[in-house]
């Protein structure tokens, strides 16, 4: 065997056997089989007694086609991705055209460049529900220009109507995120239809599509068809949720050619790109089952949550997303602080007083959440 020979085998050869044993793979066993709660080693986390539930990560960790591809380009990481591989893979996933498709470091990077775009030579306003996801108002008021907060109705829906009336001659954003975070409620797919039909057309309508995966209805239609139809209508998507990628930062944005453009003038172009990233990406978009895997679980672990809190005599929202929200009135900080002590980590659910927003984890970790939580409320 020549030298060049023997060293592809044996770089071949490593990433592969590194792979088969992984303590990723260990600590997702445990997780599942365990009967201890305290050590419980959450996928991903260096401290293995932490339930950390605060930040809506996928519990079940990352595709395994997902590691297997980072781990096949590791040693390419001194290359370039010069290429649009992951463009042509998801406009061949959600089959749409390629000039479509804005990628990001996340879905964080599209809503920055949507809201820099929108305002970089000109006042104006970003219309958006309350409580919501903050990020798209937040990076508005970081520019100086007005938020136009619209609360939400009894029953904690978008409130369309009234987010139509707050629009006038200088809005330019309107942003919708469905379904919603912090409350979890998914809007008809008929009345945002209806309501993008009226937004004007010079506004850009936004609809945040992060926890698309976890709707109840499988044949919930997203508003990737309207933004095939109408020119002022953007959506975003995450791989951080349902496909586990949190860490590794992979979101896009798809709107009409002339809208990405728009945005695309601001970003750092082919130099935002990843390596490793785009090839997690492409081996999770080829694993479908661990997204139906993600979905089951944290639909089961909802169910769980719900039935404990009340239980307790609390009134949890029910979700589409990967949390439940649950309102624990004036003792929030006294719950959040206490739970912290415990090495459970939660958090205030966005611009509502006294509500919790818990992530789903696996059934250890749930199971730890609700040991402690029933402690703290019995003090």
């Amino acid at each position: 065997m020549n030298r060049r020979s023997f060293f592809r085998r044996t770089l071949a050869g490593s990433a592969g056997l590194t792979l088969a044993g992984t303590p990723w793979w260990e600590a997702a066993a445990q997780l599942v089989n365990t009967p201890v709660l305290r050590d419980i080693r959450g996928v991903g986390l260096d401290d293995p007694e932490l339930v950390e539930l605060s930040i809506n990560e996928n519990p079940l960790g990352s595709s395994r086609r997902a590691i297997e591809a980072v781990a096949s380009r590791m040693f390419g990481m001194n290359r370039y991705p010069f290429h649009n591989q992951i463009e042509q893979a998801l406009a061949t996933h959600h089959d749409i055209p390629e000039e479509t498709i804005l990628t990001g470091v996340g879905s964080s990077e599209i809503l920055s460049l949507l809201v820099t775009a929108s305002y970089f030579d000109r006042a104006g306003n970003t219309v958006t529900a309350s409580p919501s996801y903050p990020d798209v108002p937040r990076k508005t008021e970081a520019l100086g220009r007005e938020v136009r907060r619209v609360p939400l109705t009894n029953d904690f829906s978008l409130d369309l109507d009234a987010m139509l009336d707050a629009i006038d001659s200088e809005t330019r954003i309107v942003f919708v995120c469905n379904p919603n975070n912090p409350t979890g409620q998914l809007l008809a797919a008929d009345e945002l239809r209806r309501f993008a039909e009226r937004v004007p057309s010079d506004v850009v309508l936004c609809v945040d599509e992060a926890y698309i995966h976890f709707v109840d209805d499988p044949d919930y239609p997203s508003a990737i068809a309207l933004a095939q139809e109408r020119e002022n209508v953007l959506v975003t998507r995450t791989f951080s949720k349902a496909y586990g990628l949190g860490g590794i930062r992979v979101g896009y944005g798809i709107a009409s050619p002339e809208l990405v453009q728009q945005l695309a003038r601001f970003g750092f172009g082919q130099l935002n790109k990843n390596t490793l990233s785009i090839a997690a990406a492409l081996g999770a978009l080829e694993d479908p089952e661990h997204v139906t895997r993600s979905v089951e679980v944290v639909r089961e672990g909802k169910q769980y949550l719900y039935d404990q809190l009340e239980a307790l005599g609390y009134e949890p929202l029910r979700t589409q997303t990967i949390f439940v929200t649950v309102d624990v009135g004036d003792t929030l900080e006294t719950f959040l602080s206490l739970l912290r002590e415990r090495k459970v980590k939660v958090r205030q659910a966005f611009e509502m007083d006294g509500y919790m927003r818990v992530s789903v984890g696996l059934p250890p970790e749930n199971e730890v959440f609700v040991d402690e939580f029933r402690k703290v409320a019995g003090r």
